[in-house]
């Protein structure tokens, strides 16, 4: 096999061509690091090196422009360039990251706790749910979650500002602490926030 052809497509990407047929678009920073031109032969080992840097390449300028956007954890930044190029090299990308400071699970892990208990008001098992579903670690999502100081009025002021208006007979009552069970706050903690707001509603 040889290189029959490199047309320059747009800005520093060039298409090479081998044995007349179309191979694959290269940045020309790629064909010098590789010394590829025209007539050079090409075993297929090289092409496989080739396309996996390219692909390097392509999944790095993807994760880079994905961080800047906004903070992922690894396994979600990882299932994302998997859907473009093999997961190993997934992984690879996602190990540069990390030693650039660029991915940090923990880091992440505390702010996305944060963000889930004091803006979301969710409780600490719901807050557990959803970060491992994103793919943290159960041990990192305990942590970050611990370093959480919710203030001690929450669920009264979550009471307030969503749910005041259903309390007042059985059916909203139950409704209420539906509502804030499953936002994975304690049955304990949901029935005494639940009740001073009952009490508060009758000194009204």
């Amino acid at each position: 096999m040889v290189i029959t052809g490199i047309l320059k497509k747009q800005g520093t990407r060039y298409q090479i061509e081998v044995d007349g047929e179309y191979w694959i678009i290269l940045d020309a920073e790629l064909i010098a690091s590789f010394h590829l031109k025209k007539g050079l032969e090409i075993t297929e080992e090289l092409q496989e090196e080739v396309r996996r840097a390219a692909d390097f390449r392509k999944g790095r300028e993807r994760a880079l422009y994905l961080l800047e956007y906004r903070d992922h954890c690894r396994k979600e930044l990882v299932d994302k360039l998997s859907k473009n190029i093999e997961r190993e090299l997934a992984e690879e990308i996602a190990d540069r990251m990390e030693e650039l400071g660029l991915l940090d699970d923990r880091k992440y892990a505390q702010k996305l706790a944060r963000h889930l208990i004091l803006v979301k008001k969710r409780g600490e098992r719901r807050a557990l749910q959803e970060m491992m579903i994103k793919g943290i670690d159960r041990d990192i999502a305990v942590e970050a979650v611990s370093l959480v100081e919710p203030d001690e009025n929450l669920l009264q002021e979550l009471i307030k500002r969503k749910y005041l208006r259903y309390l007042g007979d059985e059916k909203g009552r139950n409704k209420v602490i539906a509502a804030l069970m499953r936002l994975g706050h304690d049955y304990g903690d949901v029935i005494q926030a639940v009740n001073e707001a009952e009490e508060s509603l009758e000194r009204e």
